[in-house]
């Protein structure tokens, strides 16, 4: 044996131990969980089986007792669940991501969720909230989980992933365990969770092969929740939190003023000495991080170990209808558990009166056989027939030949209903319509406003459970940010989007882009700055749009009262844009092209090309050719006088260029024949008005504005006039 297959060796018997540790740390575990919440699990499962499957209001002792009776069930308790599944399927919760300082910023949020909304469409993981809920509101505790996986598992050149934000969990009040000492309603501080899965033994063989099929060690029996059954095995999916000491490198870069960091297993040697090459200066330190560790296993050992997963949660939801810690330990009920028994009494006592008015509906008379001798097939006729009399032969006394008695000798009465019975049928009613009363109930003539008043009074009732469950949103959206860092990391990847409205959407993570500022920056670079989840209650899309039609309206009638026509059209269009309706596509965009044009509602891309295209290609009408006419004459108009304005300009130029020509020949005639100044400049100013009167003009008579310059730029001196 070589030296590589001795150390390969020893490497998988470490492995080979580890795993047995961590398998028998599991089991140590799990019965320190489990153990304590039996009782309380197994009544969540009977309260789900009470409400949902037929006959089960009977199970148990209570049942046995009227083995051999009618047994009616008159369901009163499904209601208050009904109702309180109805409020939250109308009051959709969604998680809500906002930046929360360091490099976060508004586009990458409103990218979150859009990938969430998206994802949650791809997967359908919706159904998976609502059998949590609805598990939730009957059994008290449900539960689902969030996983990655391929985005196309059919596609071999891609090993790109997505986030599946909501895995079903059946009966998760069976099948989920948290860590005991948890205390969070998030299960944020949790270091340990289970999920159970069964198995039957060819699904279990054909899964993991034959060999790991074996029973569990009698000494190991867990009691009362055996991993294995006789028919069934049971596979648990096992998270663990383990906090790692791992290298942290921390990168920073002096002329961008930039800090970075990435765990050793987030970044790679090779780009970490390209980062080096750019400028970047790396330290590492040593550092604790929390992982969690995930591993699939049965009975009797660890049968796949997955390793680290994606985030830093362990990715399952819970979902409580009412929960509270009594005695250190936690504890949770459902909207059934404390109305079953007047459920029971009720059931029992309308049984009990079926049962008798089945026995004994009517009195029935006694007859001697001497009495109905000859009329028995009238008596047996009589209900058939309706007659309208019977007869019976009377009673003889044979010695003295004497009628003893012509009636029947007794009847059969059918028995009273005993005052106690009344009694208790009368409170286990009551205690089971009292938490219902006016759920669905219209009564006549009642104003508008006052069943709103109602209906908020009976809505917060399910107040609680509705808050429970945006806790529960909530927790999965954290645990979606914490997964997205490590699944959608790819720069360039194009992901999916949805807006709230269901329309389709791309956006490219580690997309760069300019500021309004100038500032070069990371568009969708979900891995930097920090993000809040914020979750809120709000009513579904339908119901939401109903209130808007119906306040759209009422503002277009006090528009219109008040005068404001505009506003009120607008006000109706949007009304009309948010009506549902078969046949409303074509009126819908008919209104949204008119909100368009008066300006209410912005183009999209599309909509602003088909304006474009058709202010380019629109006919002017006789009006519009009229008035373009007429503008064009007035261009020309304009044209000509600056035409003639600039001839004018050129005239002055030469007017003034020969008067200082006059005046300088005046100057130097002056000079000659011995004038004075004064004269010489009368003489040269006669001249220049001559010329001046020839181009047109009176040189003395033109404003001062229209004065001509000289040359060199200088206006002409005040006195020169």
């Amino acid at each position: 044996m070589d030296h590589d297959t001795a150390l390969e060796q020893d490497k998988a018997a470490e492995n080979d131990q580890r795993l047995a540790k961590v398998h028998e740390r599991a089991l140590k575990r799990f019965d320190a969980t489990a153990l304590p919440q039996m009782e309380m699990r197994a009544e969540a499962l009977v309260c789900r089986r009470f409400i949902s499957i037929p006959g089960a209001m009977w199970d148990g002792p209570w049942g046995e007792q009227f083995e051999n009776s009618i047994k009616v069930e008159i369901d009163k308790i499904s209601r208050r669940v009904d109702k309180l599944v109805q409020d939250y399927r109308e009051n959709r919760i969604v998680p809500d991501f906002r930046p929360a300082g360091g490099d976060s910023d508004e586009d990458t949020a409103n990218t979150l969720d859009g990938m969430h909304r998206a994802d949650d469409h791809h997967f359908k993981a919706q159904q998976a909230r609502d059998n949590a809920f609805e598990e939730a509101q009957g059994g008290g505790f449900g539960a689902y989980r969030l996983t990655n996986e391929l985005a196309d598992p059919y596609d071999k050149d891609s090993d790109a992933q997505r986030i599946n934000p909501g895995l079903l969990i059946a009966d998760a009040d069976q099948r989920v365990f948290f860590d005991i000492n948890s205390k969070l309603y998030d299960k944020t501080d949790a270091r340990f969770a289970f999920v159970l899965t069964a198995y039957s033994r060819e699904a279990f063989a054909e899964e993991y092969g034959e060999e790991f099929a074996t029973d569990w060690p009698e000494n190991r029996l867990i009691i009362q929740y055996g991993w294995f059954q006789p028919d069934m095995i049971i596979v648990c999916e096992y998270y663990e939190k383990v906090d790692k000491d791992e290298n942290l490198y921390v990168l920073t870069h002096q002329l961008l003023d930039e800090e970075e960091r990435f765990w050793a297993s987030e970044i790679t040697p090779e780009e970490l000495e390209q980062r080096r090459a750019e400028g970047w200066d790396v330290k590492t330190k040593r550092r604790k991080r929390c992982r969690v560790m995930k591993y699939t296993m049965s009975g009797a050992e660890v049968l796949i170990d997955h390793g680290p997963i994606a985030g830093d949660r362990i990715p399952i939801v819970p979902v409580y209808h009412k929960r509270w810690f009594v005695d250190n330990m936690e504890r949770f009920r459902g909207a059934v558990s404390k109305r079953m028994d007047a459920q029971r009494i009720y059931n029992a006592k309308v049984s009990k009166l079926a049962e008798t008015d089945s026995l004994s509906p009517n009195e029935t008379p006694v007859f001697t056989p001497q009495q109905i001798a000859g009329h028995e097939q009238m008596w047996e006729d009589a209900n058939i027939n309706r007659s309208p009399y019977l007869l019976v032969n009377p009673l003889i006394d044979e010695s003295t030949g004497q009628v003893i008695q012509t009636g029947e000798v007794s009847k059969v009465v059918p028995p009273q209903l005993a005052p106690v019975t009344a009694a208790l049928m009368q409170i286990a009613s009551g205690d089971l319509t009292d938490e219902d009363q006016d759920v669905d109930e219209v009564k006549a003539n009642t104003s508008a406003e006052a069943m709103d008043i109602a209906a908020t009074r009976v809505d917060a009732k399910s107040g609680i459970p509705l808050d429970n469950m945006r806790q529960s949103v909530q927790c999965e959206g954290e645990i979606y940010l914490g997964m997205s860092r490590e699944v959608y990391w790819e720069p360039g990847r194009e992901v999916d989007t949805m807006d709230e409205e269901g329309g389709d959407g791309t956006a490219i993570l580690h997309q760069p882009f300019t500021d309004k500022n100038g500032v070069y920056r990371i568009r969708n670079d979900i891995a930097r700055g920090k993000y809040k989840v914020v979750c809120s209650v709000t009513e579904a899309t339908a119901t939401r749009r109903d209130k808007t039609v119906k306040s759209c309206l009422n503002t277009a009638t006090v528009a219109q009262a008040a005068g404001d026509t505009e506003l009120a059209t607008v006000a109706t269009l949007t009304a009309v844009m948010n009506q549902d309706g078969e046949g409303m596509t074509d009126l819908q965009n008919y209104a949204r092209k008119r909100l368009v044009s008066m300006g209410v509602v912005p183009p999209n891309e599309e909509e602003q090309r088909q304006m474009e295209e058709e202010a380019a290609n629109q006919q002017p009408d006789a009006t519009q050719q009229a008035l373009l006419a007429q503008a064009q004459e007035f261009q020309a108009s304009a044209a000509l006088k600056g035409a003639q304005t600039e001839k004018a300009v050129a005239d002055t130029a030469l007017s003034k260029a020969k008067a200082v020509e006059t005046l300088a020949s005046a100057g130097q005639k002056a000079a000659q024949t011995g004038q004075t100044v004064k004269e010489t400049q009368m003489v040269g100013m006669e001249a220049a008005n001559d010329t001046a009167r020839s181009e047109g003009g009176d040189l003395a008579s033109r404003s001062a504005g229209d004065r001509p310059r000289i040359a060199l730029g200088r206006d002409l001196p005040a006195d020169a006039a």
